[in-house]
């Protein structure tokens, strides 16, 4: 269901702008290591380990929907193969932002899903990959050492929703077949990376959610349980950042003629809006403790300031309402002169966000963080 809109955006930006200035010289309790300790293993256990368990399980059904359709081509076959990538797609919106420990090694995240993608990188590989039909090429061990660009999520939106993809799938003939074999073969490294991220955060004495519980001294990864919720508040950030610079900003513009709807992240599957609204329920999760102990719970208790976690409250919610309310594709939307000024106010609302994270949360967290250590995720 949609939520309405609430018509106050002017006001609650300037409530929000007034209070980035406001209390900063309010006491505060000062948070001691055991809560540091409960808000991370409750945030792994509640929404790290959960988001990457359905990626998993998102991916597997993909790959088995490739595997079918590719074994018998046909067009129920193939909006079935759309609705899995559809799924695994949602799947990865809602974890995206925690880009720190397993997913991070050998480039998993990128692998995964290689956006942006300004110079159209993977455009330019995937047809030339698919021009030489080198069967070596779509093997695994050429995926493990080969070129990040084809291996993800936004080469096989392209090989499903590209111009006459359908077309081009459901043919006979050796191109359809080696399109069906890269099908396959990006849908079975998507199940091999998310498999090993869900694998290598939960299983036996050296999985990454038992690093973060044993923070401390003699720990290689977190010295202090401070220093993993600093990487946990930068997955938070990210998320909105993502939302607030990337896939709103820049398919937007500055004016409708001005608007760039090509770079709306998911633009050929028109799921660009369904992700933005999957980034920040993600975000919003991840705050509030996704049924345990949160942010919020630690802004309020914690850290005494009961004012900010009802700020953040509410501007969670009014930045996910204003999402809800675009009715369009965002790629339509951007250039619609009825539908554009919501993406604005989405556009101005997640901005404001992403400030409000940075310069008050961060600093009840009692991690204030620069710019440089934002950068690198």
């Amino acid at each position: 269901m949609k939520r309405p809109v609430m018509r106050r955006s002017p006001i609650f930006l300037l409530a929000m702008a007034v209070t980035l200035f406001a209390g900063t010289g309010a006491v505060r309790a000062e948070p001691t290591e055991a809560d540091y300790r409960r808000l991370n293993e409750s945030l792994v256990e509640r929404h790290v380990v959960p988001g990457y368990a359905r990626l998993a399980e998102a991916t597997a059904g993909l790959r088995a929907s490739a595997d079918a359709f590719c074994a018998a081509p046909s067009a129920p076959g193939l909006e079935t193969l759309r609705g899995a990538y559809g799924a695994a797609a949602d799947a990865w919106q809602g974890i995206q932002h925690v880009r720190f420990g397993p997913v991070e090694l050998f480039m998993r995240a990128v692998r995964f899903a290689f956006w942006p993608d300004p110079r159209n990188t993977v455009g330019r590989q995937l047809t030339s990959t698919l021009a030489a039909r080198d069967p070596e090429a779509v093997a695994q061990s050429a995926f493990d050492k080969g070129s990040i660009a084809i291996q993800g999520l936004p080469a096989l939106e392209r090989l499903l929703y590209g111009d006459d993809s359908a077309g081009a799938l459901l043919a006979s003939g050796d191109d359809a077949r080696y399109r069906c074999t890269m099908v396959v073969a990006v849908s079975r490294n998507l199940a091999v990376i998310a498999a090993e991220v869900e694998t290598a955060w939960t299983d036996g004495p050296g999985a990454f959610a038992a690093v973060i519980a044993e923070a401390g001294p003699g720990n290689d990864r977190y010295r202090d349980p401070k220093e993993a919720t600093l990487d946990l508040f930068k997955s938070l950030y990210t998320a909105v950042e993502l939302v607030a610079d990337h896939k709103l900003a820049k398919p937007l513009g500055a004016s409708p003629a001005a608007a760039r709807p090509n770079l709306a992240e998911s633009w050929r599957s028109g799921r660009s809006i369904e992700n933005i609204r999957a980034n920040l329920a993600a975000a919003e999760a991840m705050y509030r403790g996704a049924g345990g102990h949160g942010m919020s719970d630690f802004v309020r208790e914690a850290a005494g300031d009961a004012a900010l976690d009802d700020l953040l409250t509410r501007a969670f919610a009014q930045t996910r309402a204003t999402a809800d309310q675009i009715a369009l594709p965002l790629e339509s939307a951007v250039s619609d002169p009825a539908a554009r000024p919501a993406v604005e106010q989405l556009a101005t609302e997640a901005a404001a966000l992403k400030q409000l994270l940075v310069q008050r949360l961060s600093a009840a967290l009692g991690i204030p963080v620069g710019f440089n250590a934002l950068d690198g995720d």
